[in-house]
């Protein structure tokens, strides 16, 4: 049974925090949260934060790493829903952000899944009007976080709701 702790030491806060590290990539907000949870001393929250940071247990460029390949390859999501959960978890740099987004995501890879999400989309929407269609389509690619004229041009280039 887990002990209750009414404020967490630095040191329990620390074996804590890096075991959390370990599973898998955090970023400071996500730590803060865990800390908040945890009843960690808020006092020693920069420590803490400071400690995980030199010992390479918190690394954001690995987590933006990590969270733009993870994003994009597991729920398919485009670069400006990637970009506005990065913005929430307060990572996001749009520099650093476009580097890394050209690195980790090919462009083909990147058209690939808009034109097989397109397809796969198109099979399930039960309508007759093909406007109608087009336009469930293009809201439907534009919540997953796709570019607007990306998704035009493959609507296009599929001839949907086109005369």
């Amino acid at each position: 049974m887990s002990k209750f702790y009414k404020n967490m030491s630095f040191d329990k806060g620390v074996q804590k925090a890096m075991r959390y590290c370990s599973f898998q990539e955090r970023c400071q907000l996500d730590l803060t949260n865990r800390f908040k949870a945890w009843n960690v001393e808020e006092k020693n929250w920069d420590r803490i934060l400071d400690y995980l940071i030199a010992e390479n247990f918190l690394n954001e460029k690995r987590y933006v790493e990590a969270f733009v390949r993870g994003k994009f390859v597991m729920k398919k999501w485009g670069k400006n829903k990637i970009k506005m959960g990065l913005v929430a978890k307060r990572v996001f740099n749009e520099g650093e952000f476009d580097k890394v987004f050209n690195e980790e995501i090919d462009e083909e890879d990147y058209l690939k899944t808009i034109a097989e999400l397109i397809e796969k989309k198109r099979m399930l929407i039960v309508e007759e009007d093909e406007f109608k269609k087009r336009d469930k389509l293009y809201r439907y690619m534009l919540s997953k976080g796709y570019e607007s004229e990306l998704v035009v041009k493959e609507l296009n280039r599929l001839n949907i709701g086109e005369e």
